[in-house]
């Protein structure tokens, strides 16, 4: 990479440069990642299987193959559950295993955090990303201006919201999205230290196959390659190459040597099939899947690809420097991933966004100060507006005044509203006076450090966060959680005369059902096709025509039902009739 002597875009003095009190930013990371994180059942779809994993692993003791219930899944790898489960196995009895497997997602959410805030400074205090020198003096100084780009990246990320949901859930997308930014952080460390940023960078990207899978890790890893050959000098490039291939690959195979010794046939059928998912992934790109990629992208990523663009306009002619080039190259092998999946959905987005991080704080120094004030004013009116809707509508559920909001938000809640919790509503209320209180202190405040912006953004999002788990998280989770449904078909089954535990055929149910239906239900579902199974579940959504069957054989339905407000999804139980 070239380091060209070209001047700096960022012009900042060392008081735009002043620190963010620690205490801020650890409240906002807090208060982000535990609001919506608790209180709540596991979710439809990928919430409740990677849950069912968690369990599974934690109650049968088989930790090798991921499975639900009873039944293999290999779509992702062990990592992230084998996390969860141990968590379930250590806190489970004591604070219940539904809050025990959302322990980790804590823990990667501050890994997350902490690595990308380090490879932001390791980028941001290098000689050619610092600022202009000012002639008489005051600029800010490479320790000062880096720690506030760190401050910057992690604000920008607490005000994105596209990842809120995917980094709430029990799956491998919170750990996933851990392990990338921590070989983020191996990459700018290899700037410094080539041999020990290879190290981390490999097994990151080694622990991100055993997490996510083969195509993430394949486009990192590419890129790491990349970057790793470009920086390093020529007559030492080989070691790190070795060293970040040997990182990748030694924890994925000794995984799979150890699912070949001890399951034998099984484990190498799991394997097998664990490989094919990763391959089924890619696809060719096709016009309507980069236009619904862009389309998506587009909110998934605000605010963070606006400041990209100006990071990319206004560091032109330091593209080659390394904070720029490797996030760009980093953000390109992720598009180019993202493009050749073959069914992505909105939160692989979330491989995007630790490269947008980046470009993005280097691009919010580069602001002038009249466009920093319009992006203040824009985050205050939004976030406030928003803000007094969150309330204009709790007060409707709960008064029926104003009618139309009231029926607007019945009909999202399917007519159900929880009974006031005030210790919910006084944490949403001293939410919104904290707002209130940073908002005066911004009007206050007509000049001041550069993470001003990002942090009236950061805690616009973060107060949204809070006030929304705090009022409606209750009534949200009546609607999305199987809990009722599976203690219904549960005691029909009681009901019918057979004992605890009776075998269930599992009939067109996918495994986040079989991880609800078996966690909340206690119902012990068969393996295979399960002939001596005296019950069956069978779902069938409406408008397909592929799940209207019932199960083979001679079968007599004795009970259906489904969720709150979700006619479209009925869940039918079936009694085996005698011949």
């Amino acid at each position: 990479m070239v380091f060209d002597e070209r001047l700096s875009p960022a012009r900042v003095s060392a008081a735009a440069a002043a620190k963010l009190p620690r205490a801020v930013l650890l409240a906002l990371i807090v208060a982000y990642i535990v609001s919506g994180l608790f209180g709540r059942d596991p979710w439809q779809e990928d919430d409740a299987t990677g849950f069912g994993i968690m369990w599974t692993m934690a109650r049968d003791g088989n930790w090798l193959l991921p499975s639900v219930a009873g039944e293999p899944v290999a779509t992702d790898g062990p990592l992230a559950f084998w996390v969860g489960g141990a968590s379930i196995a250590l806190f489970g009895a004591a604070l219940g295993d539904t809050a025990a497997a959302r322990l980790p997602t804590i823990l990667w959410f501050f890994i997350a955090t902490a690595a990308l805030w380090y490879a932001t400074l390791q980028l941001g205090r290098r000689e050619e990303a610092q600022p202009v020198a000012f002639a008489f003096g005051g600029e800010a100084t490479d320790r000062d201006y880096g720690r506030m780009l760190a401050d910057v990246a992690l604000l920008l990320l607490l005000a994105t919201a596209g990842p809120i949901v995917a980094l709430h859930e029990t799956t491998s997308a919170p750990a996933a999205f851990a392990l990338q930014c921590m070989a983020i952080y191996g990459l700018a460390l290899g700037l410094q230290r080539p041999v020990a940023g290879a190290v981390l960078t490999g097994v990151a990207i080694g622990l991100l196959l055993l997490t996510r899978g083969a195509q993430p890790a394949l486009c990192l890893g590419l890129a790491a390659l990349v970057v790793t050959a470009a920086t390093s000098r020529r007559a030492g490039r080989s070691r790190p190459i070795a060293t970040l291939l040997g990182g990748s690959l030694l924890l994925p195979a000794a995984w799979m040597a150890a699912v070949v010794m001890v399951h034998g046939e099984a484990g190498s059928a799991y394997l097998s099939d664990w490989a094919q998912s990763g391959l089924r992934d890619f696809s060719w790109p096709t016009a309507a899947g980069i236009a619904w990629l862009a389309r998506t992208a587009a909110w998934y990523t605000f605010p963070l690809w606006p400041l990209a663009v100006w990071a990319l306009y206004a560091w032109r002619h330091g593209v080659t420097r390394p904070h720029i080039a490797v996030a760009l190259l980093l953000l390109v092998a992720q598009a180019i991933g993202l493009a050749t999946l073959r069914s992505s959905g909105a939160d692989d987005l979330l491989h995007a966004v630790a490269p947008l991080v980046l470009l993005a704080a280097f691009g919010a120094v580069a602001l002038r100060r009249a466009t920093e004030n319009v992006i203040d004013w824009f985050a205050i009116t939004a976030y406030g507006v928003f803000a007094v809707a969150l309330w204009a509508y709790f007060f409707a559920m709960h008064t029926g005044v104003p009618p139309k909001m009231n029926h607007s938000v019945l009909r999202l809640t399917a007519g159900y509203v929880p009974p006031l919790d005030w210790a919910q509503v006084t944490i949403a209320a001293a939410a919104a006076g904290f707002w209130i209180v940073l908002v005066a202190w911004r009007v206050r405040q007509p000049t001041g450090a550069l993470w001003r912006g990002p942090a009236l953004a950061a805690t616009g999002l973060v107060i949204l966060w809070v006030t929304f788990s705090a009022l409606f998280l209750g009534a949200v989770d009546h609607r999305r959680s199987f809990a009722p449904l599976a203690r219904e078909a549960a005691a029909e089954i009681a009901r019918s005369g057979a004992g605890r535990g009776s075998c269930v055929l599992a009939h067109q149910l996918r495994p986040s059902h079989r991880a609800v239906f078996a966690f909340h239900g206690d119902i012990r579902f068969g393996s295979g096709d399960a002939r001596d199974c005296g019950f069956a579940l069978h779902r069938d959504l409406a408008g397909s025509l592929l799940d209207d069957n019932p199960p083979p054989g001679q079968w007599t339905p004795i009970w259906e039902g489904h969720r709150p407000g979700l006619p479209h999804e009925m869940i039918r139980l079936y009694r085996r009739s005698r011949d």
